[in-house]
């Protein structure tokens, strides 16, 4: 079975790598990289690639050899980090059950966030060390690399809420909760320069919790008269934020 026809220089496929890939105008990639180009897209010498770091640069290019466990690329040109889009985006997310989190974690990164913050609720049933941060961050990577993102969004270990609600300093604070005034309303004519987005686990914020999170500036924001999954729930409101926000 052959390789797929050679991609031309506009269908140039992203993928974000760590800065210490590239090296002048030669960068080297393996390890999951190289199976998501080499395997996944099916990529090989003469294909034209855009190589993000973590600083957001891009470095176009085109892959120079391929061999069984890695691959070199021959960089043509160099581009400085863009501005980020604004408002800057954070989602503070009620720890769930593993699937129900990790799906969060991925709609999230495809969906542009800046940084995703995980809180330890009170009805959390997940409750995770440090020990699962790898895993997380691993999810992190392949969703941007999917969508062809250009940095990876800001992923903090799970941490208790009342924490994450006291450092929270966004210009816009917001949590998901029943009675609260209709997110597209709040979101009309806003233009923060960040937003600072809170969803409950299963079963939702506690009483305590959600007086806490008032207590520190966030507004309550509702979805609908419908009761949604955490999961759901993230997705729509993060969805709303982007496209009602500014950001598109």
């Amino acid at each position: 079975m052959g390789r797929k026809p050679r991609r031309g220089a506009a269908q140039a496929r992203s993928v974000v790598v760590p800065a210490t890939c590239i090296e002048g105008d030669r960068a080297r990639l393996a390890g999951a990289i190289h199976h998501h180009l080499a395997h996944v897209l099916r990529l090989g010498p003469g294909d034209a690639i855009v190589l993000c770091d973590e600083a957001g640069a891009t470095h176009r290019g085109r892959i120079a050899s391929l061999a069984a466990r890695s691959l070199e690329v021959e960089l043509e040109e160099h581009r400085p980090a863009e501005p980020a889009p604004r408002p800057r985006l954070t989602l503070i997310y009620g720890l769930s059950r593993r699937a129900r989190s990790e799906l969060v974690l991925q709609k999230a990164t495809e969906l542009g966030v800046d940084a995703i913050a995980l809180a330890l609720c009170a009805r959390s049933v997940a409750r995770p060390g440090e020990d699962r941060l790898p895993r997380f961050e691993e999810i992190v990577r392949q969703a941007a690399r999917q969508c062809g993102r250009s940095t990876l969004p800001a992923l903090f270990a799970p941490t208790p809420l009342a924490a994450l609600l006291e450092g929270s300093a966004a210009a816009m604070r917001l949590v998901c909760h029943p009675g609260g005034a209709p997110l597209p309303e709040l979101l009309a004519g806003a233009r923060p320069e960040e937003l600072a987005l809170v969803v409950g686990p299963e079963g939702g914020l506690e009483a305590g919790e959600l007086a806490a999170a008032e207590a520190h500036g966030f507004r309550r924001a509702s979805l609908g008269p419908l009761v949604l999954r955490t999961e759901t729930a993230a997705i729509v409101a993060l969805a709303l934020c982007v496209a009602l926000g500014g950001r598109w």
